[in-house]
């Protein structure tokens, strides 16, 4: 029992290595995606939204989303932020399986604000 234990401990902890190794990626990124116009979009409420936010980002709700994404230029790279990235991460998934090609998790918008100074 404790060996099954050890190596559901190690797996949850690749993958967690592996998303921060992702989203390290992304945020590196980000600099060369916004000369290239990228548009930043965070996912959360309107209610988060306007407690804070990234300057510049575009506030569309996840649940908004297919609704929305018109609104989105898909010549241009999509960064997608919202408060722990997982409302990101399928926002992605969802602008991608309705054709999107440079869409980009950058995580955290705090994270995102961050890279950005």
């Amino acid at each position: 029992m404790n060996d099954n234990i050890i190596y559901v401990f190690i797996v949850l902890v690749a993958y967690i290595a592996y998303k921060k190794y992702i989203q390290h990626k992304v945020l590196k990124l980000v600099p060369t995606l916004m000369k290239q116009g990228g548009q930043i979009v965070d996912v959360r409420t309107k209610v988060e939204f306007a407690f804070a936010h990234k300057d510049g980002s575009i506030n569309i709700p996840l649940d908004s989303l297919k609704d929305r994404m018109k609104e989105l230029d898909n010549t241009k790279p999509i960064i997608l932020c919202c408060a722990s990235g997982g409302r990101s991460a399928m926002a992605k998934h969802t602008l991608m399986a309705n054709g999107f090609k440079n869409v980009h998790n950058a995580g955290t918008w705090k994270t995102l604000t961050k890279e950005l100074l």
